[in-house]
């Protein structure tokens, strides 16, 4: 833990890797994160402060690494892997200011909700080069309400 501030309070993260296990083992993981700040790098600044880089990230990651991945393992050249599956804000509401007699405004009144399925290119580098880590994070992301695009 470290303290009122520091990572563990403001994105809980969830690995998961079975690499070892795989054919051709890799040192890589799905990786989800619940930030509860908005701020620019945090996930990739944090990732980077475990010693577990974004694949891809050419600030805060490994260019060795990335190179790696580029050359032999079919990352797209311009790819980070880093993606918001899915973002949820609750209801929101807005007390206006004085002159407007302290009115009320609904901004977002039922919240909002918004997926975005993981691109074909990231299933593709889970399914080759990690394809039992794959199996065990569909479902986990199925529950997050995170899919993949379309397969077909």
């Amino acid at each position: 833990d470290r303290g009122e501030n520091g990572l563990k309070d403001k994105t809980p993260l969830s690995f998961k890797n079975k690499s070892a296990n795989e054919p051709q083992p890799v040192r890589a993981s799905v990786v989800l994160a619940r930030p509860k700040t908005g701020r620019w790098h945090q996930i990739r600044r944090h990732l980077n402060g475990l010693s577990h880089p974004i694949l891809g990230d050419s600030t805060h990651g490994n260019s060795k690494i990335n190179r790696e991945w580029r050359e032999h393992r079919n990352m797209l050249g311009e790819r980070t892997c880093l993606h918001l599956g899915r973002v949820q804000l609750v209801p929101t509401t807005v007390t206006m200011g004085v002159e407007d007699a302290g009115s009320t405004t609904n901004v977002l009144p039922n919240g909002l909700d918004v997926t975005c399925p993981i691109p074909r290119d990231m299933h593709d580098m889970i399914a080759v080069y990690m394809p039992q880590l794959l199996e065990e994070v569909i479902p986990l992301l199925a529950e997050e309400g995170i899919t993949f695009e379309s397969l077909s």
